[in-house]
């Protein structure tokens, strides 16, 4: 009755505008072609992905499993990893919003001393990554820190005791670091007063709803998670709580990929934090081009926000915001090694370029006719007369399949071996070069 609710109030409340309209069904088939083509090509378990293009609505696809006879559905949680960052960041700016810190405040003020640990870092510094502090998750043997006793609760502040000498001084260059978040959960606790879990339920989740949004080992599971594999392994009978309880504050969610969607929509439509507060998140700094929690990227010649994140198990996540267009994707992955950061580019590719950077003509405008499309085992094609050059066909992500010499004025393929999904087929012949979608069932 809750998860109703919530989808009640995500309808008439933050993401009325997008929830409202009706998704192009071309388009849909496009991007489940695509969700459906990169997980068969990558071998991935399971993967659920959400769209929000503004001016056409949301799309929720999903492809595999997340165990033997279980598909992968739309409501099942993934870990998020390190995209909990974001929510860190948001959190800290929310506190400053509330005059209980500053961002240029540094850590002595809110945290007893830890060796390694530069007192005079700021929370600015922590959330852009410009800190110098060493990651503690790339202390020798943490991996297997983890697995001793997948049971054991870790504090942030036993692994901060792990961590080595600072890499730089405070500010003058860049790293990632999740040392640098767990601080930032701890400074949110000292301020405040109350828990890390507390403050995320209390000042985001809850205000938006997220009720498929949790952080694990302080949280309940309340809705059914997706199984995670690792190098073929199932891993669902080993417990998380020694993995999750590390990573914390730095990468310990859970979510399903349409909330984690809504969450962006909501984030960059100003309906989380002030416009000061935005500036400051999308401020971004050194070599990893990094704000407070998102970072940015350039694909295919446009402006991208993101994040990504993979935890051991495993999941695999990205996040995407295009900032031309107001596009949103969110993917996440059931399995290591993950493609989710691929995944995302191919969906945004499919929706503001034609893939491979092909044009995609219908016979109409060709004057070849495409037959049976959709296909099952043969296509054939017939132009209006007898041409000589060549022919390839391509994949969704643009793996060459096949190629060969245009033999006359009709001809026919087999594609008995390619899996169901959306296929090219360019012709070229002297000066021209066209390419027709092919659906094969």
């Amino acid at each position: 009755m809750k998860r109703i609710l919530f989808y009640f109030l995500l309808i008439t409340g933050f993401s009325s505008k997008t929830n409202a309209q009706s998704f192009d069904p071309l388009m849909a088939e496009r991007l489940q072609n695509t969700l459906d083509s990169m997980r068969t090509a990558g071998n991935i378990k399971g993967v659920s992905a959400c769209v929000i293009y503004p001016g056409l609505g949301t799309w929720n696809g999903v492809s595999g499993i997340s165990h033997q006879g279980v598909p992968i559905t739309s409501d099942l949680e993934f870990g998020i990893a390190s995209n909990t960052k974001l929510f860190t960041g948001v959190l800290i700016l929310k506190l400053a919003e509330e005059n209980l810190l500053q961002l240029d405040d540094s850590l002595h003020e809110y945290l007893p001393p830890y060796n390694n640990i530069n007192p005079n870092v700021t929370i600015r510094q922590l959330l852009n990554h410009t800190s110098g502090l060493d990651d503690v998750t790339h202390v020798p043997g943490y991996p297997d820190s983890m697995l001793t006793d997948p049971n054991r609760v870790f504090t942030p502040q036993e692994l901060l005791t792990w961590a080595g000498p600072p890499l730089f001084a405070p500010g003058t260059d860049w790293n990632y670091c999740n040392t640098n978040y767990l601080l930032a959960g701890l400074i949110a606790e000292s301020v405040t007063g109350q828990s890390y879990s507390q403050l995320l339920r209390e000042r985001i989740l809850d205000p938006l709803q997220m009720d498929s949004t949790f952080l694990d080992v302080y949280e309940p599971i309340l809705f059914p998670v997706a199984q995670p594999w690792q190098a073929g392994v199932n891993n669902h009978a080993i417990p998380r709580t020694s993995v999750n309880s590390a990573a914390w504050a730095a990468g310990a969610m859970y979510s399903t990929a349409g909330e984690m969607a809504r969450w962006y929509e909501a984030l960059m439509n100003g309906q989380v934090i002030n416009a000061n507060s935005f500036q400051e998140l999308t401020t971004f700094v050194g070599s990893g081009s990094y704000g407070m929690g998102i970072a940015r990227t350039t694909l295919m010649g446009r402006t991208v926000w993101c994040h990504g994140g993979q935890i051991w198990g495993g999941y695999n996540s990205s996040m995407m915001y295009d900032t031309a267009s107001g596009i949103i994707i969110s993917v996440y992955i059931n399995q290591l090694p993950g493609q989710a950061f691929q995944i995302a580019v191919q969906l945004l590719s499919a929706m503001v370029n034609h893939p491979l950077g092909l044009s995609e003509h219908g016979g109409e405008e060709t004057g070849i006719i495409l037959y049976p499309n959709p296909a099952d085992g043969f296509v054939q094609w017939e132009m209006p007369e007898a041409e000589n050059g060549r022919f390839l066909l391509s994949n969704q992500i643009g793996r060459r399949l096949m190629s060969g010499v245009i033999t006359g004025k009709e001809q026919r393929i087999s594609l008995w071996e390619y899996p169901p999904g959306i296929y090219y087929l360019t012709l070229q012949s002297g000066s021209k070069n066209r390419t027709l979608k092919i659906i094969k069932r």
